[in-house]
Formats: structure tokens, sequence, C-alpha cells
């Protein structure tokens, strides 16, 4: 377990606080788990109250002493309850708050309602977009992790690839990687901030069954193991010349990294072979396009070019009323951050983001093929995460 730097929490913290200056915005108080681990290293339950400028003040409901030894900011004050918060605010000159910033797309609404009741603040705006837009920007410390995380991941394609066997299931197969993960310390839960979103692990589907459509905002789904969680590995047998679509996720320090490949027991149908070289013809690419100043719905745009060239624009990134409308999205601590390749979005690229290019495709009753790896924008191009073999066959 490693401790977040001190100057790492600083840098961000300033961060915010010049996003909060040009907003106007008298102060933020953080309280969801991924936030809280970004800018005070812990997800301790605690209130993370952080002033326009001057230090922040760390509110601890529960193990303020363990919070000591995992976050490296100074001003850590134990407190009993949520009603204490606006004496201890006002005892350290902050009484009366005009604009107050809170995670307005996370935060449930009886939060919401008893928080603004204790504090009162002139209003109650959202500091969500300006917390996504600096950590959309990743540090060297961060990018370091992300690229532990990749590693990790290249390694469970590997124990995919050795394991992979006829006539066992779905779930077997994804047990087995999960396992090998586990052992070199992967956290098990994947965050991801949309609501309702939720993912287990990531995706390892096969033949029919990989070209059913989620719940989630994805493009490869899955039956998984009933309706309760309709998503993911489920008790499928896995056969001969069919794809196996591998699309977990890796995970180091919280950092995620996010890689498909996919894989076959014996050879791919014609036209999902042919669909699968074009998808890594529409990986290289987009690849070659990262770098600063490049908008994010030019990588659909070009995506979407080549995919209707080679005939397959109506199987790109889904299939009918299904077909997804990006083409890849940020990683960090979360599994959907900032940046999206998506239509539409003008948003340049800029040193520092740290995103996937997932080109596939999918047909239904068949199945699904494509490729996803990791890319972090250097000052002048980019730099490839993910280095696993684009091999299909076992």
């Amino acid at each position: 377990m490693r401790r977040t730097p001190k100057e790492e929490l600083e840098k961000r913290i300033r961060a915010l606080q010049g996003r909060m200056a040009s907003g106007n915005i008298d102060a933020a108080l953080i309280l969801q788990n991924a936030d809280l681990l970004y800018f005070a290293g812990t997800v301790q339950q605690s209130f993370l109250f952080v002033p326009a400028s001057g230090d922040p003040l760390f509110f601890v409901r529960k193990n303020p002493e363990k919070v000591r030894e995992e976050s490296a900011l100074d001003q850590v004050i134990p407190i009993a309850t949520p009603r204490d918060l606006p004496a201890m605010l006002s005892e350290r000159g902050h009484g009366k708050l005009d604009r107050l910033g809170m995670e307005l797309d996370v935060l449930p609404v009886n939060q919401y309602f008893r928080l603004q009741k204790l504090l009162s603040p002139g209003s109650i705006v959202d500091i969500s977009p300006a917390v996504q837009a600096v950590r959309m920007i990743k540090s060297d410390y961060e990018i370091s992790l992300i690229q532990e995380a990749a590693a990790l991941t290249d390694e469970m394609v590997g124990v995919a690839r050795s394991s992979l066997r006829e006539g066992m299931t779905e779930v077997e197969l994804a047990g087995i990687i999960e396992s090998a993960a586990r052992k070199k310390g992967h956290q098990g839960m994947v965050r991801m901030r949309s609501f309702n979103q939720e993912i287990y692990w990531g995706y390892l589907v096969s033949g029919p069954d990989s070209a059913e459509p989620s719940f989630i905002d994805t493009t490869t789904g899955g039956r998984g193991v009933s309706v309760a969680f309709p998503s993911g590995a489920g008790l499928r047998a896995i056969g001969r010349n069919e794809p196996v679509i591998f699309d977990l996720v890796g995970i180091v320090e919280g950092y995620n990294s996010d890689e498909t490949r996919t894989l076959c027991l014996g050879r791919l149908p014609e036209n999902l072979h042919r669909a699968y070289q074009v998808s890594l013809e529409i990986l290289l690419t987009l690849e070659e396009m990262v770098r600063p100043g490049v908008a994010c719905e030019d990588f659909f745009s070009e995506a979407e070019r080549i995919a209707g060239l080679n005939g397959l624009g109506e199987h790109f990134m889904g299939f009918g009323r299904q077909r997804a409308a990006f083409c890849g999205h940020g990683i960090g601590l979360e599994l959907d951050e900032l940046p999206v390749l998506v239509k539409g979005n003008r948003m340049p690229l800029a040193e520092g983001m740290v995103f996937t290019i997932e080109p596939k495709f999918v047909f239904p009753g068949l199945g699904s093929v494509g490729v996803e790896d990791n890319f972090a924008v250097t000052d002048s191009g980019s730099r490839k995460l993910t280095h696993s073999t684009y091999n299909v066959a076992i």
C-alpha cells in the first residue's frame, strides 16, 4: 500500500482552487470516494472542505488514526456527526458561505438537502465539472500507476491465452484470470462515476453472447449469470471457431487500465475475421492521430469513416439502436473519466490526458470482435501503455 505524496495532493487542491476562483466559488465540500482518494489520499468516511484559498480542512467521521496513516494532509479533524460541521467551520473562519460547491453529479439528494440545511450557504453549485477537469490531466506519478495497471492487464491477457480451453464456461475462465490478478494485488472493485453504471472486472464473453447489448453504456455486454446482473461473463460454454472477448480492467493503487483483446480457439468466421482486421486498422490509424490539440470528436469521425469504407458502418460500436457514439474514454481512479472520444466533443487533447481507443464491431447472433489500448498524451504525441499481442488464435 502506497501513500499519495503530499506534493501530489497539494498540487491537485491548488488546481481545484484555481478553477473555483474563476467560478467565484467560496469553497468545495468533497464527499465521494474517488474524489476523496484523489484530493485527500483516503476513502475513510469524511468531509473534505476546500476553501477558494488556503489549506483544506479534513473532517473525519470514522477511523481518524487510520486517516493519519493514509493521508498526507495536515489538518485531519475528527468529527462525531455532520451536525458539528457548521460550528467547526465557523471556528476556523468559514462561518458564512456564499457559493458552496458540491459533487451534484453523484451526491444523493437526501445528503444534498441535509447539508444544505446544516450549512445554509447562499447557493450550492456543482463542483463536479471542475473536479473532473482537474482529474482529467494526469501527473507523471498518476501515469506511472496507470502504466503499472496496464502491465497487470497485459498479464491478465496472458493468463487468458494460457488458460482458455474448449468447453470451459465464461465464468470459469474469468475466475482463473481474476484469481491471478488478485494475487498480484488487484483490488477487485471497479469504480465508475455514472449513475447505475455497475461493472464487475469488465467483460469476458464469447460467441453470440458477446454481441448481447449491456444495460450499461458499453459496446459488448454478455448475458451475465442472472437478470439481477445481466452483464459480463456467464455460464455459457466456450466453443471453437468463435470470438472470446477479453475486456477486463487491471487496477493498481486505485488506477485503472482498460484493455480489450479478441481470442479464438481455431479461426474466426470470415466476416468476423475481416471486421477484426478493420478494428486493428482503426486502432493504428487513431494512434497516429494522438497529440495535443486534436479534437476528441475527430477520432470517432475517422474511425466511423474507416468502418464505412469497409462496409461495416452498421456494425461499428454496436448494432442498430444500440450503437455507441464513442470509440474511447478517459481512465484514472474511475473507469469512465474524461476525455471521451465521442461525436460532437470538440475538446482538444492536452498533455497528461490518459484514455483508451476501443474500435469494436458487433454482429448479432454471431459475436463481437475488437481491440482496446491505453494511451497517455505527451507534449508532442503519445505513449502507448498496453502492449499485449493482437494475435487472435490460441
